[in-house]
């Protein structure tokens, strides 16, 4: 499994089509690649904490969507990048 699958690309379409930034970033971070999370995706979602604008509820409940996946690399994704914004985002 190399690459971006037809799934992630196709759900990273989806929420470029409906505006939601964070939702895309959330999937562009967990996606089924067997590798960590991309810098510029949590680094996004890092800045996002900060910004008055961003609905953290709705940030938080798109990372634990990505969690009830049935792929092991998503669902270890989205945990780290959990991890990363509790350590590195906004309280």
């Amino acid at each position: 499994m190399s690459g971006q699958s037809i799934t992630d690309r196709i759900t990273a379409a989806q929420h470029s089509v409906t505006g939601s930034a964070v939702a895309k970033a959330v999937c562009k971070a967990t996606t089924h690649e067997v590798m960590g999370p991309k810098k510029k995706h949590l680094d996004y979602l890092i800045q996002c904490t900060n910004e008055m604008n961003v609905n953290i509820p709705q940030l938080a409940d798109t990372l634990f969507e990505r969690t009830a996946n049935s792929s092991w690399v998503v669902v270890f994704k989205a945990l780290i990048t959990t991890h990363h914004l509790m350590m590195y985002g906004n309280e």
